[in-house]
């Protein structure tokens, strides 16, 4: 630490691929950071212990200052489960639902994901949650309002006077992902990533919403664009890109009534990506960092009390995500 600030609390976002760790004073500001690529994925269970406390040790966090944590270090594949809240949640409750992890000296929680549990379109969220407790707590807002947060598997959320009353995940990142590399499309993808100041990404993200029905049709079109039509790769890409996110904003008009606005959390390059999607649609947003968010979400926390585990096993069990 090279700040004469005293440390208060440790803030963890422990996803799938990435491992995120702020030191923050009693104010909420950062005096160390530290990030790696340890996420879920990559961490047995039983290490979850010693790399969190490798990187504390690197970051000099003396053993009384407590630990927060978020995202999928929560899931049944993580360290300790911890048990998902059905919408609608208050954004206020949800930190006092965060887990001790039991059988450790230091103080170590994790925050819950959310559920709906609607048998037509049943859906799950880990660390976006803990995101919208931070946006609620540094942009309060009093109604309605809808919070894009694009991703692997993005999310929208509508939120009411501080409780997230409905949600839906859209595998947009993922299903590109696998599009790009392993379909035939891959042999038309650049190696590049998607200008979003590109025509053809714009043009793409409004074929989508004007004719969402038949997206498979238009997907398979790509390969022989570049076949016959002498399609560029870097055009390919953004085509791809606009096709997919076109058609997650259709999908989000058609579950909810979308006003003119929406809150849009997302740094570089995917949330420029999605806010000029969104200006396709007519649809105006307000900008927020998600590591701002959720470090703001999970200062929100710290305060709170946790339930505890029972042995050092998961206090029940969930779905995957």
């Amino acid at each position: 630490m090279t700040t004469a600030a005293s440390p208060s609390l440790v803030a963890v976002d422990w996803g799938t691929s990435h491992l995120r760790v702020w030191l923050l004073d009693q104010d909420g500001r950062v005096l160390a950071e530290h990030r790696s690529d340890e996420g879920m994925g990559a961490t047995a269970r039983e290490q979850f212990h010693a790399v969190l406390e490798r990187h504390l040790s690197e970051m000099g966090v003396p053993a009384d200052i407590p630990v927060v944590m978020c995202g999928m270090v929560g899931a049944r594949q993580g360290w300790v489960e911890a048990p998902y809240l059905a919408v609608p949640a208050a954004l206020a409750d949800i930190a006092s639902k965060a887990v001790r992890i039991p059988g450790i000296a230091r103080n170590v929680s994790i925050m819950p994901g959310l559920s709906k549990t609607d048998s037509d379109a049943p859906d799950v969220m880990r660390g976006e949650e803990t995101q919208l407790l931070g946006l609620n707590r540094l942009a309060p807002v009093s109604g309605d309002r809808f919070v894009c947060m694009p991703g692997t598997h993005s999310k929208w959320a509508q939120i009411r006077d501080g409780t997230v009353v409905d949600f839906a995940s859209f595998m947009t990142g993922e299903a590109y992902a696998v599009l790009s590399r392993h379909s035939v499309l891959r042999h038309s993808m650049s190696a590049e990533g998607v200008d979003p100041a590109s025509p053809v990404f714009r043009e793409a993200v409004r074929a989508s919403l004007d004719s969402p029905a038949d997206i498979l049709a238009r997907l398979f079109s790509i390969r022989p664009a570049g076949l016959l039509l002498d399609l560029e790769a870097a055009d390919a890409s953004a085509r791809l890109s606009g096709y997919m996110i076109g058609q997650e904003v259709a999908g989000a008009r058609a579950r909810f009534e979308l006003p003119d606005h929406v809150d849009l959390v997302g740094g570089e390059p995917l949330g420029t990506l999605y806010a000029e999607a969104l200006k396709v649609a007519g649809i105006n947003c307000d900008r927020y960092d998600s590591d701002a968010l959720a470090i703001a979400g999970l200062t929100g926390a710290g305060a709170a009390p946790q339930r505890t585990g029972i042995d050092g096993h998961r206090p029940m069990e969930g779905q995957d995500t």
